[in-house]
């Protein structure tokens, strides 16, 4: 049910534009909100560094091992410790495969409940925000944030977060292995009756590894440098994809306007448009990214060259052997890679912040609707209903209803009519609470249902709209949404009473024919017959008709019609027509314009006025008979 079909030229609440606003949040909490995903799983988190702490270990030997060979088996022709490293060297293989499956396998199930958890988060805070909010955000920006944000959090938390610990642990076990002696190490497991020898050189921190190092921690400057830009940078990408998921969503929905318009080449272009803004924020994205590697390789190359001086140098004197020779150059390698690693993973991380800045703003809106503390729970009213003095306001500015007060008392048919924008809808909206009133009360069954409970009162409460709303499910299950557990003779005497079986009977699949999304396998008269059978099926002591026959042809309009008929049985029944002469039996009629009623009284009663109803009946009458 949409407001905008009845209250034309309604402002936007203040809050309306909240999801595209910057979050006034520092850059250290939204960090430890975004590593709050993984805390419900910090006992796996943990296991897992545990074995990144011992694969870095594995992988800071293997230089030591192959430096020993060298100087031992190779230069030193000591055949008899080859046994042992060899025997080392499949021992630590064999350890670091499992611990790689292990880490690989655990990342990947924490990574994935983190996604389900944030997505089940999201989508039960989206359930619990007012129908305000969806009427005034994308549904393809949300979509978006529920799958392209949320993918790029669940990185970041799981591969990303654990990828820099690996990067950290190597770094800081390579610096103590460093400091220890590579081959002291390796002796330790001397113990296990491993025989590898220790090498005269008891550490490899020389004046060229230290350059080296010095240069390594300046080859990761560009990375943190560029960070910032980069987190801007893709959030603006998110942004633009979130529009172009909202224009396709809207485009493929309504596909049938846009073949009738003849508007391909236009949706095309409008789609164009936005993947070329797209592709300029990747294209931007790789200038900064590609600055920072160009200036990373520059200073690396400088540090060979400083190296390969200092290196020379030392094996021209004597003072390092090829063996360390060989495990400076690994380790340096290996303790580069981390650096390296950890500059981008740092980049990726802020980038990440850019999506969950989107996540955070979208959890961080206010739920307007809600139960008051101590609300208690509706219980079964006959729907005695009452307005009294209410007046209302979609933006707190311009007021909608003015002073509106009427009563319906229990199975009695109350019918609104007028022009639109004269707060028909607003009024029907405003029954089940999908918004609060700002003056007055509405009361049921002498309950404010400003007081009870929502659920409790929406329980107790059909609504059949104009356009029918059905599911991409079975008519079973459409059916069924009414009354979760329905037993098939339900659904069918529901149906029955709704005119719908004997069309169902007629399906090849009956009850179980997937109508569509929306329904489109159905026409408007089926649908409609469907969606009463499913307020049928709720059983509602109030029941709100929103123009429920005025899409409908001569034929179907008898078939819902006679529907309706039964479905308004002993049920207080609030009517928005334009057709008066489905209206004329109402026990009440409500004459509303601009927010205010104007008349109010049975047909016969606003007939005698000769009045605005009156006017607005004949008027209607002498179009009949022209035609």
């Amino acid at each position: 049910m949409s407001r905008a079909a009845d209250d034309t030229e309604i402002a936007l609440p203040k809050w309306a534009s909240m999801l595209d606003q910057e979050p006034a949040k520092p850059t250290r909490y939204r960090v430890r909100r975004l590593l709050g995903f993984a805390k419900p799983y910090r006992w796996q988190m943990a296991g897992l560094m545990v074995a990144v702490a011992l694969t870095s270990s594995i992988t800071l030997l293997y230089p030591a091992l192959v430096g020993t060979a060298i100087d031992n088996v190779i230069v030193g022709k000591n055949t008899a410790v080859l046994p042992g490293i060899i025997l080392l060297l499949v021992g630590l293989v064999l350890a670091q495969a499992l611990l790689s499956f292990w880490q690989n396998y655990w990342s990947t199930v924490v990574g994935e409940k983190i996604v389900i958890d944030l997505r089940t988060q999201l989508y039960r805070h989206l359930q619990q925000l007012s129908l305000s909010f969806f009427q005034d955000n994308h549904t393809g920006d949300l979509l978006s944030r529920l799958t392209n944000d949320v993918m790029l959090i669940r990185d970041a938390v799981t591969n990303t977060l654990m990828g820099f610990v690996s990067s950290i642990f190597t770094v800081l076990i390579g610096v103590i292995v460093i400091i220890a002696g590579p081959t002291t190490v390796l002796s330790q497991f001397n113990q296990f009756h491993i025989h590898i020898p220790a090498s005269h050189t008891h550490s490899i921190l020389n004046p060229a590894t230290l350059w080296v190092i010095l240069l390594v921690v300046l080859f990761t400057l560009p990375f943190l440098l560029s960070s910032t830009f980069l987190r801007r940078t893709l959030k603006k990408q998110l942004e633009i994809l979130s529009e172009a998921t909202r224009m396709l969503e809207e485009t493929i929905s309504n596909e049938k306007i846009v073949k009738a318009f003849t508007r391909e080449d236009y949706e095309i272009q409008r789609y164009d448009t936005l993947a070329q803004q797209q592709f300029g924020m990747v294209r931007r994205r790789a200038w900064i990214m590609g600055s920072a590697n160009a200036l990373s390789i520059l200073l690396g190359l400088g540090g060979v060259a400083i190296f390969l001086w200092f290196v020379g140098n030392a094996v021209m004197n004597g003072s390092l052997t090829i063996g360390d020779l060989a495990m400076t150059v690994i380790y340096i390698f290996i303790l580069a890679q981390p650096f390296t690693s950890a500059s981008n993973q740092y980049s990726q991380f802020q980038m990440a912040l850019g999506a969950a800045e989107r996540i955070f703003v979208l959890l961080d809106q206010t739920v307007d609707i809600k139960d008051v503390p101590g609300a208690r729970s509706l219980p079964q009213v006959q729907g005695h209903l009452r307005f009294e003095q209410v007046d209302f306001s979609y933006d707190g500015q311009r007021q909608v209803l003015h002073g509106v007060s009427f009563e319906a008392r229990a199975g009695q048919v109350v019918a609104l009519v007028g022009p639109s924008g004269a707060g028909k809808t607003t009024i029907a909206n405003l029954i089940p609470r999908f918004f609060d009133v700002q003056h007055g009360r509405i009361t049921l069954d002498g309950f404010d249902i400003s007081q009870v409970q929502i659920k409790s009162l929406r329980e107790q409460i059909g609504i059949v709209l104009q356009e029918p709303v059905l599911f991409s499910a079975t008519i079973r299950e459409n059916i069924a949404y009414g009354k979760l557990g329905a037993t098939p003779e339900e659904i069918k005497a529901v149906a029955q009473a709704a005119n719908a079986d004997e069309f169902i009977e007629k399906l090849p699949q009956r009850y179980e024919t997937l109508v569509g999304e929306r329904g489109v396998k159905l026409s408007v008269g089926q649908r409609q017959r469907i969606a009463i059978a499913r307020a049928l099926l709720r059983d509602p002591r109030i029941l709100i008709l929103d123009e429920a026959t005025s899409s409908l042809d001569n034929v179907s309009e008898r078939l819902v019609q006679d529907a309706l008929e039964r479905l308004m049985q002993s049920r207080t029944t609030i009517v928005i027509a334009h057709r008066l002469s489905t209206i004329q039996n109402a026990d009440t009629i409500l004459v509303l314009e601009q927010g205010r009623v104007i008349e109010q009284g049975t047909h016969e009663e606003l007939l005698a006025l000769q009045e605005r109803y009156y006017r607005l009946y004949t008027s209607i009458q002498n179009q009949v008979e022209a035609i």
